[in-house]
């Protein structure tokens, strides 16, 4: 079956010029090179952090790998913008432990501006407040 989860596996170890050895040694995964064959031969199947290792050695996702498996593919024509290629670049080249790392700290930021507008606004609005209003907000709001 050419679309078969051990056909895509096994493709994108040849595109990457791996030999299953390789691929254990690159990945990190504590398994024997055997382990390989039997993923590429739909013998046994990975575990999602098996899986995430491997995208990550191919320069992959799980999204990608899975969608291919299931014939999915994208019903629209996307192509971001050079920084957002870039951002994905360089995701993409980390391992797990630092995407997690990057993901929370893409959040943070998010958040931290979130809250920076917020605080603009607020300001903002006791600014045009009368002064009577704006004395009443500051006893009554919460500290």
């Amino acid at each position: 079956m050419a679309n078969s989860f051990g056909h895509i596996l096994k493709r994108l170890r040849e595109r990457k010029h791996f030999t299953q050895a390789e691929v254990i040694e690159k990945s990190g995964l504590d398994r024997s090179p055997s382990y390989i064959s039997s993923l590429e031969t739909n013998k046994t199947s990975p575990t999602v952090d098996e899986l995430e290792a491997l995208a990550v050695l191919y320069s992959s996702t799980v999204f990608d790998i899975l969608s291919e498996v299931k014939g999915v593919g994208a019903k629209w024509d996307f192509t971001p913008n050079p920084d957002i290629q870039m951002m994905f670049s360089f995701y993409g080249a980390l391992n797990v432990d630092r995407k997690k790392i990057a993901l929370e700290f893409t959040q943070f930021l998010a958040e931290k501006q979130l809250m920076e507008k917020r605080m603009s606004e607020i300001t903002t609005e006791r600014e045009s407040m009368p002064i009577a209003a704006s004395l009443a907000a500051d006893v009554w709001s919460p500290k």
